[in-house]
């Protein structure tokens, strides 16, 4: 049964299509971290950024007046989204074919539109995977002038920075009273065990947010494995074992969710795969939840209809509508015939809890 050119390029349906699939990059982080989040009107807003407090409510007599607190570490942040918008030309035989009368002709047509916008999105999926990545790995994402992403600081533009704390990168001297990491892992007598007890420890009296992740480089299965004390702990663990053998830390070593992320990986724009976790890095968070990690999601305005006159401005306000995240909208084109497909996407990654995530060089 033959669709309407009208059905099959409008808005709607190229929406649900992009919206429907997703391919891309190797996504090795824990489940929460790509999951959208609130959605915001537009490119700009704010979200709350909290640095927690360990202190106690004062005591006062039974029926006396409240006594006022001035809440602190609690600030509105102003943000603007990313915002990326990209199109293609489709040939002009998918056109002949969406305007054929022939039912077959056309369903060829609709679905190598249906095929080239999946393989469209998969540049947006990997924008968002990739600033996400980066946004844990270095605490920041960066651009250069021409919009694309950067694996580092050197030659940036724009940067987004989530103020990571000092003491919460390298060596982890969180509270100023020494680094957690005081000794290489790469040498087996190495305290590790030691160290990720005070790490947690720190970082319940600091603000609460306790790691439970364990987002590793390449270089930290050997060091686990190779170390002393670990090792006399997997060997006790006949689970453990398995997955050490396997050539994985084990899940749940010292209370940690260990996750491989040498993995993670996006290609520039000169074609050339590029890393983002350290090969010595391990980055601690809790899990991902909306009190300190969440992806903003943006809206843009989309046009409903593939072409037409309207009577006036008003009237043609009705051929928009706003569309949250990824959206995908088609035009045809009369000189030379074709269409032109274009689609977008307004988001991103935020740590509002700056100092949930410890980022770790453990070997200094």
């Amino acid at each position: 049964m033959s669709k309407a050119i009208q059905d099959v390029l409008g808005a709607p349906n190229l929406i649900g299509v992009i919206q429907s699939t997703k391919t891309g990059l190797l996504d090795v982080l824990p489940a929460g971290f790509i999951a959208p989040g609130k959605i915001i009107e537009g490119d700009h807003g704010t979200y709350t950024r909290v640095t927690g407090t360990r202190k106690t409510a004062r005591l006062a007599q039974y029926g006396a007046p409240s006594v006022r607190r001035q809440l602190k570490g609690v600030e509105e942040i102003g943000v603007r989204l990313l915002h990326t918008i990209e199109h293609v030309v489709h040939n002009p035989i998918v056109l002949q074919n969406l305007l054929s009368v022939e039912g077959a002709k056309q369903v060829m047509g609709r679905a190598e539109i249906a095929r080239q916008t999946r393989d469209f999105r998969i540049l947006f999926d990997n924008l968002r995977l990739a600033t996400v990545y980066e946004a844990l790995a270095l605490g920041a994402i960066y651009f250069d002038g021409d919009g694309n992403l950067l694996p580092s600081s050197a030659g940036a533009v724009i940067t987004v920075d989530f103020s990571i704390p000092a003491g919460n990168q390298d060596q982890l001297d969180v509270d100023g009273s020494g680094a957690v990491i005081s000794a290489s892992w790469a040498t087996d007598a190495t305290d590790i065990v030691g160290q990720l007890m005070d790490l947690k420890k720190r970082a319940a009296h600091l603000n609460g947010y306790v790691p439970e992740l364990a987002l590793y480089g390449a270089n930290i299965l050997e060091y686990l494995l190779s170390n002393t004390a670990i090792k006399n702990l997997i060997s006790g663990s006949a689970g453990m074992s398995e997955q050490a053998a396997a050539g994985a830390v084990p899940r749940g070593l010292l209370g940690f969710d260990w996750h491989p992320v040498s993995a993670a990986f996006f290609v520039d724009d000169d074609g050339d795969a590029q890393t983002m976790f350290g090969d010595d890095t391990v980055v601690f968070t809790p899990k991902p939840t909306p009190d300190w990690w969440e992806i903003l999601q943006g809206t843009y305005i989309t046009p409903t209809t593939v072409g037409g006159v309207s009577a006036d401005g008003v009237a043609a306000v009705g051929d928009f509508t706003q569309t949250q995240g990824m959206f995908s909208y088609a035009v045809v084109q009369a000189d030379p015939p074709s269409i032109k497909h274009v689609a977008g996407d307004t988001f991103l990654p935020v740590i509002k809890v700056p100092g949930a995530v410890y980022i770790a060089d453990v070997t200094p």
